[in-house]
């Protein structure tokens, strides 16, 4: 997993970044999503795109589950808002909730160990490669909408 800000390039984590990840970082970049719906946007097939999303956080993580992916390598980049995330490894799984679903890319989890948390702002990003469980949606204090973009890298 790293997390960033996209707006500092110079910083010495984007030198050691995937160039393919970094592609996605200047694409995000160079382009408004305000105008644009919550949907599913194409950029290079099923290789790479992207999906907008807005939603509430909840303050109970009984309500939001643990999520992995197999297929893609998640960017998250958050447009606004503030949003907690969960996140641990892959050997910190307790209890699948829903078993792998290979045309959605996802498994669920409603337990895991060692669970670990960080915030996002605007303009703040985090990777997600295969093996990093996270849970998105949380509220960091109270309840509030947020709007990301996240990118689908196919691995």
């Amino acid at each position: 997993m790293i997390v960033g800000n996209r707006h500092n390039t110079d910083s010495l984590i984007f030198k050691f970044i995937d160039e393919r990840i970094k592609k996605v970082l200047s694409f995000a970049e160079k382009n408004d999503f305000k105008a644009l719906e919550d949907n599913i946007y194409e950029i290079n097939g099923k290789n790479l795109f992207y999906i907008l999303s807005s939603y509430k956080t909840s303050e109970k993580i009984s309500e939001k589950y643990a999520e992995i992916h197999k297929k893609y390598i998640d960017v998250q980049i958050l447009l606004y808002g503030k949003e907690k995330f969960g996140y641990c490894d892959i050997s910190s799984v307790k209890k699948v909730y829903k078993e792998y679903d290979e045309n959605k890319d996802i498994e669920l989890y409603s337990a895991v160990e060692d669970e670990d948390f960080f915030v996002l702002k605007p303009n703040m990003f985090a990777v997600f490669f295969p093996e990093d469980i996270h849970r998105p949606g949380l509220s960091a204090g109270i309840p509030r909408n947020v709007r990301k973009v996240i990118f689908k890298l196919a691995v």
